[in-house]
């Protein structure tokens, strides 16, 4: 019994201290993949086994601690990328979109993209928007294990940060968690509310 109890206070603290590995890794050399810093921060630690990994809410609370005290000026960041994506969404607003991944979640840091979920039966009408808008957009090839891999995800820059457009089918609107994705109109009341707030 004692030793059960003792393994399960050993994997807490692992996996705690893997996660601050993992945030300040995020912190610091820009990695934008959780699962590839919880994994780096792994290896650092000399922890190769993959089941005893935090989770990414364990990581999102160790980059907050984080930022908390080596970057104390993240939340003003935070407020200007979130500002960002309201214009952009603004610009969309025809096509109803999401903000999803870390500038909705408020762990994005200086070199974080701006990313909105599209959900359209005609993908090729938001790229005709976009040359209407004589907005100079690249296509960004999918992971070939990605799961919408036939649907574009368009990119291009709006005040000096970089805007990935995820297109989506619209059956695919249903899916998914909903906490992980926000309205303009959700945004909008985000940024009203103190920086530090985690989403979600």
């Amino acid at each position: 019994m004692g030793k059960a109890h003792f393994t399960e206070r050993n994997a807490a603290g692992l996996r705690l201290e893997i996660a601050h590995r993992a945030a300040r890794l995020i912190a610091q050399d820009h990695i934008h993949d959780f699962a590839l810093a919880k994994k780096k921060a792994a290896r650092q630690l000399g922890h190769l086994d993959s089941r005893n990994l935090p989770s990414n809410q364990e990581v999102e609370e160790a980059l907050q601690d984080y930022r908390a005290i080596y970057d104390p000026s993240h939340g003003d960041l935070l407020q200007q990328l979130r500002s960002k994506a309201i214009s952009v969404m603004r610009l969309l607003d025809r096509f109803q979109p999401y903000l999803t991944g870390s500038v909705l979640s408020g762990v994005a840091g200086e070199h974080s993209d701006i990313n909105l979920l599209l959900f359209l039966d005609d993908p090729k009408s938001v790229e005709l928007f976009l040359l209407n808008q004589r907005i100079d957009y690249q296509h960004i090839d999918p992971p070939s294990t990605a799961r919408f891999a036939d649907h574009p995800t368009l990119g291009f820059w709006f005040d000096g940060t970089a805007v990935k457009l995820h297109v989506r089918p619209r059956n695919a609107e249903r899916q998914g968690p909903k906490h992980e994705r926000a309205k303009l109109d959700q945004v909008e009341q985000l940024l009203e509310q103190p920086a530090a707030m985690p989403v979600g």
